[in-house]
C-alpha cells in the first residue's frame, strides 16, 4: 500500500488565516504583562495600562472629537464601539487601525520629533486619532449585498470591500482627512510633502502600476500617504468633494473584490489608469513650474533614502549617518581624503552629537524587553569600532555633549511627557533641569558653548514648533522665534554668537541664521527641494545641511554663505488652536479579554474527492490588545465517519497550543482504496524571547503527539497497527542576518538552530535522541550580490523517525509568521536536496549531512504591476548553486550526493500588500545512479 498525500483544506485554511492576519494586524500585541484597564465613551473602548489614565481620558476626548468630524462625511455608524489600545511599547510615532475581528486601533503615544513627514500638527493625538479612525469609517463601512453577507457571515475578511484595494487609497484617504487646509495641519498641505511631491513631479510622476505596489524605490513606505492625499485632493478640485464620497459609497456594496476600475468608471466616467494620467497633469500644473534656481550646497553623499543627522566637532570635523537602501546604516566621518566609516549604527534613525574628545553621542532605539523599544543613549569612543550604551529601558530621546564632554543633557520621555536631566557619561542622572506639561515636546537639543543654555526645538500646542534656548542657571525657556511656522534643527555657530536652524516660513524647508547680539534673522539658502539639519563652524567655513532630492535625502556642502539675506523674525502667523473638549467616559474597569474574545465571523467550507466528504466551517478571533489569538476550523467527514479539523490557541509570542484531527488516505498497489487511517495530532509550544534591534535568540520548547489508528478499510484489508510518534524538544534559535531596504536576499550575518529532541519522554513507536544544527551564513559581497552558506548536520541515537533528503522543497512555512512558535520547528525530518527525487533509498538515515553554497546576483528592480488581476512583481534576482548531502545510519556517510543548479527569483505582490518570493529552478543532480535533472517551482527562498 502506499500513502496518498493529505488534501489540501488545512494548508487553505492557514492561507487564509494568513491572508486575514497580514491585513488585520491583530498578530501584534503589546505587552501583555501590563495591568490593563478599560473606560468607556459614547462610541469607543479605550484601553490603557495603568499610570496612563489622563491619556486615557485625553485619547477619548480626541476620539469623540473625530467622531463628530468624520462621521458625516463617510456616512457610517459601526455597529460596535471602536477599541482604542493606548500603546507605549515604542519610542516613536505611528499607529494601526483594524477592522477583523472587530473596530480595533492601536495609538503610539509618542510623539514626532523632526521634520519627517508627521511634524505637521496642533495637537499629535487628535491628528493621529483622526488619521486612524478614518480607517475604520472607511474599510468598516458596507452597504446593500455586502451588508446582507456580513449579517450572515460576520466580519468575514472578503465583507470588507474598502480593505480590498491598493493601500495608496487607503492611507490617501486617511491622510487626506487628517489635512485641515484652514487650520494648516496634516500631511495634506505640509511643507515636506510638498517638497517630496514636488521633486517627484519634476523628476517624473510615478505611475499607478507602480504606486499600487509596496515600493522600494525612494520615497518607499512614504508613497501611498503622497501619491494618496494628491489623488484625493485632485479629486475633490476636479470632480468635488462628492465625488470623494461617492467613490467610496459605490465602493462599500461591491462583492466581487478588486473591482477598482470599475467603480471609478461607474462614478467618474473614467478608468483609473485615465484618471491617473488627468492626475499626473494636474501634478504637473502644480509643481512643475515651482523649480526656483537659488543657493544651493553640492551634494557629497551618493547614498540618499534616510542619509542625514550630521553633526560638527568644535574643530570643525563633519560627522554623519549614511542610511541608504543598499547597506547597513553608518556612521560616518568626512575626511580629506574621503569619506571613512566609524561604526555601524541602528537604521532605525541614529542621531548623534559628537565631542573631539569624548567622541560621538548617539540616541536609538534599542529593545527594552520582548515588548518594549525604547531610545538609548550610546557613545562611540575615539578608536572604537563599536558603540557602547550607557543607559538601558531609558527612552532618551535626543542627547548632547557638555562643551567639557563630562556631561550629557538628555530628554527623557514616558507617557508622551518629557522632561530634561543632566547625565554623566556613565549614564547616571545628576539633575533635572525641566519638566514639561502635557503636550510640550523637546527635542534636538544642543550645548552652548559656554556651558550656560541649552538650545532646543520645542513644540508647544499654543504655538506649534520653534527654536527656544533654556537658561541653566533661572531654569527658564526663552523663545528664539514665536510663530506657527515649523522651526526645527537648531545649532550654535560662530563659538554660540548665532543660531541657525531651519524653517519653512517662505514654503519650503530654508536654513537661517539668528544673530544673538542683535537678534536680527537671515535666510541664508535657497534651494529648490528643502534644506534641514544646518551647521556651519563660523561664518567663513562650510556650511553642511540635509538636503533633499529624488532618491531621498544627502548631505551637502555650500561654501559660500556670503549672499544671506535679512528677514523679518517676527510673523503674523499665528492660528488660534482649539482642543478637544472633555466628554464623559464610565467608571474604570479591569481590562477582560473574554469581552471581545469571541468569533466575530464564520465561513462554511466544502471538500469532496472520492475518498473523503468534508462539510464545515472555520473561523478565528482575537482579543482587543492582540494577547489571545485562535483559529478554528472544523467539519465532518460523512463518508469516513469521521470529525477533522484544526483548533489552535497563542498568547502573545511566548505559548501556543493546538490540536489537529485528520485523515490519511492509503491506497493498495493498484491505487484503489485501502484504509482510511484517523490521525490526532496535538502540539504544544512556549518560548523565551530576547529580541534586539539587530540580533535576536529565542529558547524553544516543544511537544508534539501523534496518533493514527484505523478508520475505514477496505474489504479483505488487514488491520494496520496503531501508531504513535511524540516528541518533546527544545530548542535555541540565534539570527542577526540584515536585510536592507534593496535587499535581494539576506545578508551581512547568520541563522543558526540547534535542536535537541527525545522520544523517552513518552510513549512512541520511535526511540532515542535527535540532535540538530542549521547553521545558515550570508557574506555580503557588494552591489546586492550575496554569498549564501549552509550547514545542516542531524544526529539521531537509537531509532529515531529517519531524516529524507530530497526534492526541491523549501522550508518555507506560512503559519510560522502567524504563530513563531508553531509546530514545524520540531519534529522535521524532511530536507529539501536539489536534484534527487524524495523517497529514495540512498537518502534515509537516522543521522544526516547537508552543505549549500549559493551566489545571489540581482537582476532588476521592476515595480510594476496591475489593477485587476491585483498581481504584480517588485523585482527579479538570481542564484547559482551547489550542494551535497548524505543519510546514514553509521558513525559516518559511505557516500554523498551532489548537484547544482540555477534559480529565477522573483519578488511577486499580491492583492496590492501581501509579497512572497516565487522561484523557478533547475537542479542536475550529479549521482550517475539517482541524480535526475529536474525543473521545479517553489514559494518561498531556499534558505
Amino acid at each position: 500500500m502506499k500513502l496518498l498525500k493529505k488534501t489540501g483544506k488545512n494548508i487553505s485554511a492557514h492561507c487564509l488565516l494568513l491572508f486575514l492576519l497580514l491585513i488585520s494586524s491583530t498578530a501584534f500585541a503589546v505587552d501583555p504583562y501590563l495591568d490593563w484597564k478599560t473606560i468607556e465613551s459614547d462610541n469607543f473602548y479605550i484601553h490603557y495600562g495603568r499610570g496612563y489614565e489622563r491619556l486615557a481620558q485625553k485619547t477619548a476626548n480626541s476620539a469623540e472629537q473625530a467622531h463628530l468630524k468624520l462621521q458625516p462625511f463617510f456616512n457610517w455608524q459601526p455597529g460596535e464601539k471602536t477599541h482604542l489600545v493606548i500603546s507605549d511599547e515604542m519610542d516613536a510615532a505611528n499607529g494601526f487601525a483594524t477592522p477583523l475581528f472587530f473596530n480595533r486601533s492601536v495609538l503610539f503615544m509618542a510623539p514626532p520629533d523632526s521634520a519627517n513627514t508627521l511634524e505637521d500638527f496642533d495637537d499629535w493625538l487628535e491628528t493621529l486619532i483622526t488619521h486612524e479612525y478614518a480607517h475604520i469609517l472607511h474599510l468598516d463601512k458596507s452597504t446593500g449585498g455586502v451588508s446582507i453577507l456580513r449579517k450572515i457571515f460576520g466580519r468575514h475578511f472578503l465583507l470588507f470591500p474598502n480593505a480590498m484595494q491598493p493601500n495608496w487609497f487607503v492611507e490617501g484617504l486617511a491622510t487626506y482627512q487628517e489635512t485641515d487646509q484652514q487650520q494648516a495641519i496634516g500631511r495634506g498641505q505640509s511643507s515636506v510633502f510638498k517638497m517630496m511631491m514636488r521633486t517627484e513631479v519634476q523628476n517624473e510622476t510615478k505611475p499607478v502600476a507602480q504606486v499600487n505596489l509596496p515600493l522600494r524605490s525612494w520615497p518607499t513606505g512614504t508613497a501611498p500617504y503622497l501619491y494618496g492625499v494628491n489623488f484625493y485632493q485632485f479629486i475633490e478640485e476636479t470632480y468635488g468633494k462628492k465625488a470623494i464620497q461617492q467613490l467610496i459609497e459605490n465602493y462599500s456594496n461591491n462583492i466581487i473584490p478588486f473591482m477598482i476600475n470599475r467603480n471609478s468608471a461607474q462614478v467618474l466616467g473614467k478608468d483609473i489608469d485615465a484618471l491617473w494620467r488627468e492626475f499626473s497633469h494636474w501634478l504637473d500644473d502644480k509643481y512643475k513650474d515651482e523649480r526656483v534656481d537659488g543657493i544651493e550646497g553640492r551634494k557629497i553623499t551618493q547614498s540618499g533614502y534616510n542619509t542625514g543627522s550630521p553633526a560638527l566637532s568644535a574643530d570643525g570635523e563633519l560627522y554623519y549617518v549614511e542610511n541608504g537602501a543598499f547597506e547597513h546604516a553608518a556612521l560616518m566621518q568626512r575626511m580629506v581624503n574621503g569619506n571613512v566609516q566609524l561604526a555601524e549604527v541602528q537604521s532605525t534613525g541614529a542621531q548623534i552629537d559628537v565631542h573631539s574628545r569624548s567622541g560621538v553621542l548617539l540616541t536609538q532605539l534599542e529593545f527594552c524587553d520582548e515588548y518594549n523599544i525604547y531610545s538609548e543613549i550610546y557613545i562611540l569612543a575615539p578608536g572604537e569600532t563599536a558603540a557602547k550604551a550607557i543607559t538601558e529601558c531609558g527612552r532618551f530621546r535626543s542627547a548632547a555633549w557638555s562643551p567639557d564632554g563630562e556631561r550629557i543633557v538628555a530628554v527623557q520621555t514616558d507617557k508622551a511627557r518629557s522632561r530634561m536631566v543632566v547625565l554623566d557619561r556613565e549614564g547616571k542622572i545628576l539633575e533635572q533641569l525641566w519638566v514639561g506639561n502635557n503636550t510640550d515636546i523637546v527635542s534636538q537639543l544642543k550645548w552652548s558653548p559656554d556651558a550656560t543654555k541649552i538650545l532646543a526645538a520645542v513644540f508647544r500646542t499654543a504655538s506649534g514648533w520653534n527654536i527656544e534656548q533654556f537658561d541653566i542657571q533661572t531654569k527658564k525657556w526663552r523663545a528664539i522665534t514665536d510663530d506657527r511656522f515649523i522651526d526645527m534643527y537648531p545649532s550654535y555657530s560662530d563659538n554660540g554668537a548665532s543660531i541657525l536652524f531651519s524653517s519653512e516660513r517662505t514654503g519650503r524647508y530654508q536654513v537661517y541664521r539668528y544673530t544673538q547680539s542683535n537678534e536680527s534673522l537671515e535666510q541664508i539658502t535657497r534651494v529648490n527641494s528643502g534644506a534641514f539639519n544646518p551647521f556651519q563652524l563660523n561664518r567663513s567655513s562650510p556650511l553642511y545641511y540635509v538636503g533633499y532630492n529624488h532618491n531621498g535625502r544627502d548631505i551637502y556642502q555650500l561654501d559660500n554663505t556670503d549672499y544671506a539675506t535679512d528677514v523679518a523674525l517676527k510673523t503674523t502667523n499665528q492660528n488660534p488652536v482649539a482642543l478637544a473638549s472633555k466628554v464623559a467616559v464610565s467608571a474604570v474597569k479591569d481590562y477582560s479579554a473574554f469581552s471581545s474574545l469571541r468569533p466575530r465571523w464564520w465561513f462554511p467550507f466544502i471538500f469532496v474527492n472520492n475518498d473523503r466528504s468534508e462539510y464545515g466551517i472555520t473561523t478565528a478571533g482575537g482579543d482587543a490588545l492582540g494577547i489571545h489569538n485562535y483559529f478554528l476550523d472544523i467539519a465532518y467527514d460523512t463518508q469516513n465517519k469521521w470529525l477533522v479539523g484544526d483548533v489552535s490557541y497563542a498568547w502573545a509570542n511566548n505559548f501556543s497550543i493546538g490540536y489537529r484531527r485528520s485523515t490519511d488516505i492509503l491506497k493498495d498497489i493498484n491505487g484503489d482504496f485501502a484504509v482510511a487511517r484517523n490521525v490526532d495530532d496535538v502540539f504544544v509550544s512556549a518560548a523565551l524571547n530576547y529580541p534586539s534591534i539587530e540580533s535576536s535568540v529565542s529558547y524553544q520548547f516543544g511537544l508534539l503527539v501523534s496518533e493514527s489508528t484505523d478508520g475505514r478499510r477496505a474489504e479483505g484489508i488487514p488491520v494496520q497497527r496503531d501508531t504513535s510518534d511524540n516528541i518533546l524538544g527544545t530548542a535555541v534559535i540565534y539570527n542577526n542576518a540584515r536585510d536592507y531596504i534593496r535587499s535581494i536576499s539576506q545578508s551581512d550575518g547568520r541563522g543558526i538552530r540547534l535542536l535537541a529532541e527525545t522520544y523517552e519522554a513518552l510513549d512512541s513507536d520511535f526511540a532515542g535522541e535527535v540532535y540538530s544544527l542549521d547553521w545558515r551564513e550570508y557574506i555580503g559581497l557588494g552591489s546586492q550580490n550575496v554569498l549564501a552558506l549552509r550547514l545542516v548536520q542531524g544526529w539521531g541515537t537509537d531509532n529515531p523517525r529517519p531524516f529524507r533528503l530530497g526534492g526541491e522543497d523549501n522550508d518555507f512555512d506560512a503559519f510560522s509568521f502567524i504563530n513563531p512558535v508553531s509546530e514545524p520547528l520540531f519534529g522535521r525530518r524532511n530536507y529539501a536536496l536539489r536534484g534527487y527525487a524524495e523517497g529514495l533509498v540512498q537518502l534515509r538515515g537516522r543521522r544526516m549531512q547537508l552543505a549549500s553554497m549559493e551566489w545571489r546576483f540581482p537582476g532588476s528592480l521592476i515595480e510594476r504591476g496591475w489593477m485587476a488581476p491585483p498581481v504584480g512583481i517588485i523585482q527579479w534576482s538570481g542564484a547559482v548553486f551547489a550542494e551535497s548531502g548524505a543519510a546514514y545510519n553509521d558513525s559516518r556517510p559511505d557516500e554523498y550526493f551532489s548537484s547544482v543548479g540555477f534559480e529565477l527569483q522573483g519578488d511577486i505582490n499580491l492583492f496590492y500588500g501581501l509579497t512572497s518570493r516565487m522561484v523557478l529552478g533547475f537542479a542536475s543532480g550529479l549521482d550517475e545512479n539517482i541524480g535526475e535533472d529536474r525543473f521545479y517551482f517553489n514559494l518561498g527562498a531556499s534558505f
